[in-house]
């Protein structure tokens, strides 16, 4: 019998920004941990070694993650806040999407500092742990300044759409 009570496509769609928000966030969270853990390392001449391409490994396969997470949290956000404009959830949503949305506002400043760890010499005083550093500080303050607070306004935007 398919009453729609164990899987109902609206509640699914309420619900869905929250999940991918859920899911770049611990996408941020992996990087935050291998990375910083890599350049932690008290061996810095060997890591800067590895470091040029593990990050290149690391990033490249790790940016579809990002787009996918990202383009379906903007895009699940948008529908929601489009298909219930006078609901109490609409802003809650919206502002999901637009805060999601910003998280790529922060690709000219972190892009120098990926092609710069990238292009950084293989050799024990090369400089790809310093490099790799700053990107960690921009990655922090994008997760302070645009993930987590998209992923709180999809929390209070779910709690509010499902509220009986």
């Amino acid at each position: 019998m398919a009453s729609g009570r164990f899987l109902d496509p609206l509640t699914l769609l309420r619900v869905a920004p929250l999940i991918t928000s859920t899911a770049s966030l611990a996408i941020a969270n992996d990087s935050h941990v291998f990375l910083s853990s890599l350049v932690s390392l008290k061996q810095r001449g060997k890591v800067n070694e590895v470091a040029p391409r593990y990050f290149e490994a690391f990033f490249h396969r790790g940016l579809p993650d990002i787009f996918v997470t990202f383009g379906l949290t903007v895009a699940f956000g948008i529908a929601n806040a489009y298909a219930r404009p006078r609901a109490a959830a609409w802003a809650w949503y919206a502002g999901g999407a637009a805060f999601s949305f910003a998280h790529f506002a922060f690709v000219p400043k972190i892009a120098w500092k990926v092609k710069a760890a990238i292009d950084a010499k293989e050799e024990p005083n090369g400089s790809a742990v310093e490099h790799i550093q700053a990107w960690l500080k921009v990655h922090y303050a994008r997760i302070a300044t645009a993930d987590f607070p998209a992923w709180t306004c999809f929390l209070i935007a779910v709690v509010k759409s499902l509220a009986v």
